[in-house]
């Protein structure tokens, strides 16, 4: 099985999705109770301020339990995964979570996934990298590489093949 295999998932998995909406109704459940709304997660969320995914409006979504809306929608694949919803929330309700369940039940739906984060998992799965090294132009119009800023050497996975089985079994793991 390919990432293209896991990626678009050209039917319905019932089963994931009883579970994915289980996780998700489970986790409304927590919320309602938890989440003030503050708006903590948002103001350190790195993709609020690229994309403007605005975490406490998702919790909030999702406590009126407007699941199907948030599942069809691109927003929940602009997280980054950076966690710092969590680590901000003072009550300790976790965005990224929800958005990962959305993220598996968009999947599981037979939903296509965005172009972008596509190519993203093909690129880790062929390289290790979600992009290649690049050089950089300064300010003074020359090119420089990572060792020439004293950067240290990105490592890529030694063997290719044993790095894409790990990534294969992470990604066939049940919710």
């Amino acid at each position: 099985m390919t990432i293209v295999d896991l990626t678009s998932m050209g039917e319905p998995q019932s089963d994931q999705q009883k579970e994915i909406r289980n996780r998700l109704r489970s986790l409304q459940d927590q919320i309602s109770e938890y989440c003030y709304q503050c708006a903590k997660c948002t103001s350190g969320c790195e993709a609020h301020k690229l994309l403007e995914l605005e975490p406490h409006k998702i919790v909030a979504l999702l406590k009126r339990g407007l699941i199907n809306e948030l599942v069809n929608s691109d927003v929940i694949w602009t997280c980054m995964t950076c966690l710092k919803c969590r680590e901000r929330c003072p009550q300790k309700v976790a965005p990224v979570e929800i958005l990962f369940a959305l993220k598996n039940m968009a999947v599981a739906s037979g939903k296509q996934i965005p172009g972008k984060y596509t190519a993203m998992l093909q690129s880790i799965l062929t390289m290790g990298l979600i992009q290649d090294i690049q050089q950089i132009t300064t300010r003074i119009n020359t090119t420089v590489k990572r060792e020439d800023l004293g950067l240290p050497a990105l490592v890529k996975p030694t063997d290719p093949a044993k790095f894409q089985a790990g990534i294969m079994k992470i990604a066939m793991e049940k919710v």
